[in-house]
């Protein structure tokens, strides 16, 4: 496989501009707008990256490179393993031994009745691969895999409700199947992995007559073992939503989540998780150290500094209703809300940050006229009718909120990136602790936006913008899809995503690829 990873040191200084060391770029041929692609990182021992190609083999089984990348993002070894068509990557996990990525049958008729998913598996230790596969109850849907000590996780829902948590040995593919005692209905919302503790996390949203009433944190033990369990009781007309996890210096479990605005009206259950329609009023923090938590609630309109992270809209509806409530007049709607993706949680330093990314759609109005059956002779029959049409999604803000370690909120801040609307919801940012500084940064159009924060949550700089390296210097970016930014290691970052690219004075003029960059600040 030809070597076109690709690589950019940006060395960013609080105080300085940034600075590209020698640029390399590894490209991957995108051939196809629904073909698989995911980097599993590995930390200090570099990652995977793993892609349709569009071979087949002689039994016309789909190829899936698996390519195993340094610090660097050099390829060190390169493995063509064939699939059974149609089977969709959905999600992967690692520990410090394994790697673990689930496909599932996407409308193989051939393979439908042999398998529901199958299972590549990478033993770090052994440098090998090996697959399973298997089937699982009827209408059940995958949520997530999660991997730790030698273990994958893979959480099931029951389009009806419950759902049941498949353990996988990764060395034995011994399974266990485990479902949690409920004496409700309910749904697994989220799942994570603490790779130190050896633990996995399952929030579970519990419901009463398909009204949702609670949420359950289940930590389980590498072997599927229940270690604990705690339940966080909805508050009046706001439920917990979206949430990120940490374990604390003794072991208990620490939620920071969003409060949404709950009705309290009745749900279908059948694709619960991917709704991100509700908007979220503050954010909860939650200790479970018994099976009755304690918690603490912040609400946005209580923040001092949430305004500068509001929509132009929404800013001005919140000054007109301070302006109402010095006047002592009626306010229509006292509360600040927003969308929100689901949270990351960073360490820094002794506090732990939290960072949801807000968007709101956006929508326009179009009229035309309509003809009956007369109105092909002489125009009777016409009539005007109005429908909606949706434009995309808006990220126009990044919310973070600093919490020690008992839960109080030690600083607010907002960054602002500039995105053009975007039709898929996806994460436009990432953060990172970089020394005693937190840096928040996001990719786009070939270009890397970034900003700072101290300790006390104060920035240390504007926002500053450096642009990425191409991998030759007539490279024009033309368009981008899915540009995102994520942790790797340390204070290196990865962006990925799709371009296409004009460039004349190559063989191949416009070529669309996948594309990976390393970043790194000091």
């Amino acid at each position: 496989m030809k070597n076109h990873l690709l690589i950019a040191f940006l060395f960013l200084s609080c105080f300085a501009t940034a600075q590209q060391v020698e640029p390399v770029r590894y490209e991957m041929n995108r051939w196809n707008k629904e073909q698989g692609f995911h980097f599993q990182p590995f930390g200090e021992n570099g990652g995977l990256v793993l892609y349709e190609t569009d071979k087949t083999d002689k039994g016309k089984r789909r190829l899936w490179n698996f390519a195993s990348l340094d610090t660097a993002l050099y390829e060190t070894r390169s493995d063509l393993i064939p699939l059974p068509d149609k089977l969709k990557y959905t999600d992967g996990g690692s520990d410090e031994r394994f790697a673990a990525f689930l496909f599932v049958n996407d409308g193989n008729k051939k393979a439908a009745d042999s398998l529901d998913f199958l299972v590549v598996a990478f033993d770090k230790k052994e440098n090998a691969y090996r697959t399973f596969w298997d089937k699982w109850p009827e209408k059940s849907v995958p949520l997530s895999v999660e991997v730790a000590d030698g273990t994958m996780m893979l959480a099931l829902n029951n389009r009806n409700g419950n759902g049941a948590l498949l353990f996988y040995d990764l060395s034995s593919e011994e399974k266990r199947s485990v479902t949690p005692s409920s004496s409700a209905s309910f749904v697994f919302f989220q799942t994570a992995t603490s790779r130190k503790q050896h633990r996995f996390v399952v929030a579970v949203k519990e419901f009463e007559n398909k009204r949702f009433v609670s949420t359950s944190f289940l930590v389980y033990s590498s072997t599927g073992g229940l270690l604990s369990t705690s339940r966080y009781e909805n508050i009046p007309n706001a439920a917990l939503g979206r949430m990120g996890f940490r374990f604390d210096e003794s072991g208990n479990l620490i939620v920071i989540g969003t409060l949404e605005r709950e009705t309290g009206r009745k749900v279908k259950l059948e694709g619960l998780t991917e709704n991100f329609d509700k908007e979220s009023l503050g954010v909860v923090w939650i200790r479970c150290a018994s099976s009755t938590p304690e918690s603490r609630v912040y609400l946005f309109k209580d923040m001092p500094e949430i305004e500068y992270a509001l929509s132009g809209s929404d800013r001005v509806r919140v000054r007109e209703e301070r302006l109402k409530k010095q006047k002592n007049e009626k306010i229509t709607k006292g509360e600040i809300a927003f969308q929100f993706l689901t949270p990351r949680l960073t360490d820094f330093g002794d506090l732990t940050v939290f960072a949801a990314e807000a968007f709101m759609p956006y929508y326009h109005t179009e009229t035309r006229t309509g003809h009956g059956y007369y109105g092909y002779y002489g125009g009777y029959g016409s009539y005007p009718y109005t429908y909606t049409v949706f434009d995309g999604y808006d990220f126009f803000s990044e919310i973070i909120l600093a919490f020690d370690r008992d839960g109080n909120l030690k600083w607010q801040q907002s960054v602002k990136f500039d995105n053009e609307l975007t039709y898929d919801l996806f994460p436009h940012a990432a953060e990172g602790a970089c020394y005693d500084e937190l840096v928040v940064a996001s990719p786009y159009r070939n270009k890397l936006r970034y900003t700072a924060f101290d300790a006390n949550g104060l920035p240390l700089m504007g926002q500053q913008e450096e642009k990425l390296a191409p991998k030759h210097g007539a490279d024009y970016v033309e368009d981008e899809y899915f540009a995102q930014i994520a942790p790797w290691y340390g204070s290196r970052f990865l962006i990925y995503g799709s371009q296409i690219i004009q460039n004349s004075t190559q063989p191949k003029a416009r070529r669309t690829v996948f594309y990976l960059q390393k970043v790194q600040y000091d």
